[in-house]
């Protein structure tokens, strides 16, 4: 058997999981990073032939994670069945494909998808790193030492924090990676599961990445016509009193900042995010001879580069798209409104940032400076940065919850007396 410890933060977006793992191949201390599609298709049986046990090196090195093949033996997910990851599963031939459910309310905490999505990529890292220290697949059983930092949305957080983190911490998790010829069984245990609130995460981010950050945000917003007069990078990174709009595939979050420290009582969750907007695009869309079969299908085709011939129909999709944005800008500032009628007095800085907030920044941003006070800083986080931070924040705190594990005294049995070892 072998035994690898692998920590982290995985930020498990409605949209796409943005993950940052750190394990034994991360030798220089820095994590893997990646993004994988919120999605896994189910099938019964391979839908192609596997790779050779030969190849394993070549193949973990490229888009490893996007490619995952997987099967669960956890009290956490009752499917049997193969799930088949990232851009993978959304080009497979399944009969179905599991997605966030952002219509009916229910916490991604309670959700199969939330537990499938983050065992099989610490199975993923474990076997991804194996192969790479050695240049061959194991041949036994490996057993994962797992830390990691985890958010939900913010009304989630409250009620779902402490069960989420035992329904991961509590019995065994097998995962059977099933990619290669022979299949390699990975036992997942965790030590340590952090959970916070989205948003939360990224406005510690946005401190951790200092004065820099703040220049390039005072000097985008400029460009855009607010012209924050007098007012220096240094100065929105001194700020103690934010409100976030963290702007997700299922949700919007309001994180609160009060001098310094996180306001749960006025922080809080708009249960619509963009995905919503992509949903209520899928019909219009359709009527006009465009369709899509799913809202993932449909996010993936905005993002992409359209050739010569594509064009038009692609600027076509994202002006019925934008409708839609419209609309539910209208939405997101209409709870923006009751939070600053609690906090605005106070508020420094209002950020907005999050996987959603660049597709509606058109729309969104003349309509938050319309009812905050002139010269309040409206600053919105470029794209490059944006949809990453809340995973750059649970990776901090990944990091600080190991540091403080390690730091942390030991206990020894001694003559039937606890010890403390130094």
């Amino acid at each position: 058997m072998s035994n690898v410890k692998i920590t982290g933060g995985i930020d498990v977006g409605n949209g796409y999981v943005k993950a940052a793992l750190r394990g034994p191949s991360n030798t220089d201390g820095k994590a893997d990073k990646f993004d994988i599609p919120s999605g896994v298709a189910l099938v019964t049986s391979a839908v192609d032939l596997p790779i050779p046990d030969a190849a394993a090196a070549e193949t973990v090195a490229g888009d490893f994670f996007n490619e995952l093949d997987v099967k669960f033996t956890s009290p956490r997910i009752e499917s049997s069945h193969r799930h088949l990851f990232g851009r993978r599963g959304i080009k497979a031939q399944s009969p179905r494909f599991q997605e966030f459910d952002v219509v009916s309310g229910q916490s991604k905490a309670e959700q199969e998808l939330t537990f499938v999505l983050i065992l099989g990529l610490f199975a993923g890292k474990a076997v991804r790193d194996h192969v790479l220290a050695t240049g061959s697949l194991p041949t036994d059983l490996l057993e994962v030492d797992a830390r990691v930092a985890l958010a939900l949305p913010i009304d989630e957080f409250r009620e779902h924090r402490l069960s989420f983190a035992e329904n991961l911490k509590q019995g065994t998790h097998l995962v059977t990676v099933l990619n290669f010829a022979t299949p390699v069984t990975v036992k997942v245990t965790f030590a340590d599961v952090q959970v916070v609130a989205e948003g939360q995460s990224a406005q510690f981010a946005i401190q951790q990445l200092g004065v820099t950050l703040s220049d390039q945000m005072v000097a985008e917003v400029r460009e855009k016509g607010q012209a924050l007069e007098g007012i220096t990078g240094a100065d929105i990174h001194a700020a103690t009193s934010t409100v976030g709009i963290d702007i997700g595939e299922g949700t919007v979050n309001f994180p609160v900042y009060s001098d310094g420290k996180f306001n749960a009582d006025a922080s809080r969750t708009f249960d619509k995010g963009f995905g919503n907007v992509l949903v209520n695009s899928l019909k219009p869309l359709a009527r006009v001879k465009l369709a899509f079969n799913s809202r993932k299908a449909l996010a993936d085709y905005l993002v992409s580069t359209p050739g010569p011939l594509k064009r038009g129909e692609h600027a076509k999709v994202s002006a019925i798209v934008a409708e839609q944005a419209d609309l539910f800008s209208e939405g997101v500032v209409e709870e923006f409104r009751k939070i600053f009628a609690e906090v605005g007095r106070d508020t420094e800085v209002v950020y907005v940032f999050g996987g959603g907030s660049g597709s509606v920044r058109e729309s969104l941003h003349p309509k938050l400076l319309a009812v905050v006070p002139e010269g309040l800083p409206v600053l919105f986080l470029d794209v490059k940065y944006s949809r990453h931070l809340n995973r750059e924040g649970l990776l901090i705190a990944s990091a600080i919850a190991e540091g403080a594990a390690a730091a942390a005294p030991k206990t020894t049995k001694a003559k039937g007396k606890t010890a403390v070892a130094a």
